[in-house]
């Protein structure tokens, strides 16, 4: 027995509609919620949209229904919301630990845990729920284990109280982002996104890009860097602008595996790019305690970093393999559409005037979602009715599912953490294997990081990996908003890094190249932006903070460094680069990135020695022109990029 699926797309639109109205009459009619009840609501909405949405083994089908077990376990997740939604002033003015735990909060508690495991392994993959369980396991087994795994340990009461009837466990900080922050902008990138903003960001940066070296593939770069700003999914921007940007560079005859693995790499570094970057930028600003705005000021360097890195490799493979500019490209069309598009870009302005002047983020994202709506009537094209905006907020719903399910569970894993030690006893371990070395800790740090992200969205990689990591390297000296913003660049970063690639895999599948070789094209072409975080660790000018000459001189050598690496992995620079010089030129880019007096030395003189060796050359070879004796072409090697 299943629901059919127009009964589930009923079922689905009108939970998406209740979750809106909770989340934006509040904000709109002045009246606040009590934190539960909102908190409750979001839950207990996306978990059951979760359960309508993916089956047991993956995503469901157009046209597929849902089976009976995972219709109840989506109506248990509404009334779990209904009930704790109903106990919002009774929780307000408890008193944790001493008021008493009714039978109906264990039975509703319980349930909700379970259904938040189990939707954790369906959007998230299995590492998340795993370590959910685990932990789950932990808390009750603490006396029964050995050594520094013991603790006192926690009854039954007193797991609920604290997961359920608190803002310590299911009902913390994670999900407290996501419902006061997170879901508005997911709103607002689904409301964009309707309103033709993907197709505007791609005319955009085809008109400005389209007849350069590698045209296509630069405007691949800059579109999808444009529209993954308000999408904060990796996948999901390379399923909405890969459709367009993917079969341009396949045209113009870039491979299907680079095409695919260029905009796998843009569409990731969007969640790094202010001004609206990915879900887990909120949630950082959460739990670091800044604002948003902070986060999205210090964020400007390395993602311009990023982007420049990405766009001279594609210039430097492109000139390497020949993909001449053309001249004769008709970019009538692409002209055409911005201009018919341009005003939704009147909203964002809008948006970042709000977000600079100390707006809550609630208010800015619900504004904004109603300027978008309002702008979109100035031209048919953009025109939203009102079957686009329920689509719009049913979209919506559904990517904030992907954010709040997995901050859910992360609360359940950071109660457990907090109330039983554990939490002390990682990070004396990270910092015993660490020694008193900070990049020792760094590397592993990244390494956690990358692995904690293996298949999850990036929110809930970042969840994890600042749950268990950040703390260590807090106590290493690195201040609280360098160290979450290590650890979420690695979290974005793992979306394109093997074995499991997630927006890699998504662009194979829209280019028809090989998962695991564009998996690990993209990772090359990501390898840049794993140095910079390493970069602005060192020292905080990359982020903007300290002294103005200081941030000009550490921002102009990371400059010339990430074009180094960037040549140097292309295999371009003033010609064609041997092997050994693109080892050079690579050693000496990331020595200029590394904000230290003697490494920026070493890097510049390795660049001049490499630009200097490449100019003698290009000169012998015209010299052997015009003496009318070709030599042959020491530098070229086929390219390995």
């Amino acid at each position: 027995m299943v629901l059919s699926p127009r009964h589930a797309r009923l079922l689905l639109g009108a939970i998406a509609l209740g979750l809106a109205a909770v989340q934006f009459i509040p904000v709109f009619m002045g009246r606040a919620l009590y934190e539960i009840s909102l908190l409750s609501a979001h839950v207990g909405a996306t978990t059951a949209i979760v359960y309508l949405m993916v089956g047991q083994s993956g995503r469901r089908k157009e046209g597929e229904g849902v089976p009976v077990l995972d219709l109840v376990c989506a109506l248990l997740a509404l009334a779990c919301a209904v009930y704790f939604f109903r106990q919002g002033g009774r929780v307000a003015e408890r008193i944790e630990g001493v008021d008493p735990v009714y039978t109906s909060d264990y039975v509703f508690g319980i349930v909700l845990i379970l259904l938040l495991v189990e939707a954790a392994r369906r959007i998230a993959g299995i590492v998340l729920a795993a370590l959910a369980v685990l932990f789950i396991v932990y808390v009750f087994a603490g006396p029964y284990l050995p050594g520094p795994l013991a603790h006192s340990g926690m009854s039954l009461k007193r797991f609920i109280d604290l997961q359920v009837l608190s803002d310590q466990g299911i009902f913390g900080t994670p999900i407290s982002a996501s419902a006061n922050m997170v879901f508005y902008f997911v709103i607002v990138g689904a409301f964009l996104e309707r309103s033709g903003a993907g197709r505007l960001f791609v005319d955009l940066a085809y008109c400005a890009t389209g007849r350069a070296w590698g045209g296509a593939a630069k405007a691949g770069v800059v579109s999808s860097g444009l529209f993954g700003t308000v999408s904060g999914s990796a996948v999901a921007n390379v399923l909405m602008s890969g459709v367009v940007t993917i079969p341009l560079m396949r045209r113009t005859g870039f491979k299907a595996n680079f095409a695919g693995a260029v905009e796998a790499t843009a569409s990731t570094g969007g969640q790094l790019a202010p001004p609206v970057m990915g879900a887990a930028a909120f949630i950082l600003a959460d739990i670091v305690g800044v604002s948003y705005g902070t986060v999205a000021y210090a964020a400007i360097v390395p993602a311009a970093l990023f982007y420049l890195s990405l766009y001279v490799l594609v210039d430097s493979h492109a000139r390497r393999h020949g993909l001449a500019p053309n001249k004769d490209l008709p970019l009538a069309e692409s002209w055409r559409g911005f201009r018919e598009r341009w005003h939704v870009l009147l909203p964002l302005v809008l948006m970042v005037y709000l977000l600079t002047s100390q707006y809550s983020l609630m208010r800015v994202g619900a504004v904004t979602m109603v300027a978008i709506i309002v702008v979109s009537w100035l031209r048919p094209v953009t025109r939203l009715g009102l079957k686009d905006i329920y689509a719009a907020l049913v979209s919506g719903a559904r990517s904030a599912a992907e954010v709040a399910v997995p901050s859910a569970v992360a609360g359940i894993i950071v109660g457990a953490l907090v109330h039983t030690g554990m939490a002390l006893h990682l990070e004396r371990w990270l910092l015993d294997v660490a020694g008193s070395s900070l990049f020792v800790s760094l590397l592993g740090a990244m390494f956690l990081t990358l692995v904690f992200g293996m298949g999850m969205p990036t929110a809930a990689a970042y969840l994890v990996a600042a749950i268990l990591v950040g703390p260590a390297l807090q106590n290493l000296g690195v201040p609280p908003l360098e160290a979450h913003l290590f650890i979420f660049y690695f979290s974005v970063l793992s979306m394109v890094t093997p074995p499991v690639a997630l927006a890699a895999y998504a662009a194979a599948g829209v280019s028809g190249g090989s998962l695991w070789t564009t998996g690990l094209i993209s990772f090359g072409l990501a390898i840049p932006g794993f140095v910079i975080p390493f970069a602005f660790v060192s020292d905080p000018s990359l982020l903007l903070q300290g002294d103005a000459l200081d941030i000009v001189r550490t921002v102009g050598t990371a400059v010339v460094g990430v074009c180094a690496t960037a040549a140097a992995s292309g295999g371009f620079a003033l010609g064609r680069l041997s092997a050994p010089a693109r080892a050079a030129l690579f050693a000496g880019g990331v020595l200029l990135i590394v904000p230290d007096n003697a490494s920026e030395i070493a890097g510049l003189v390795l660049l001049v020695l490499v630009m200097g060796w490449q100019l003698r050359f290009a000169r012998g070879q015209a010299g052997a022109a015009g003496g009318g004796a070709a030599k042959p072409d020491a530098c070229s090697e086929t390219s390995t990029s």
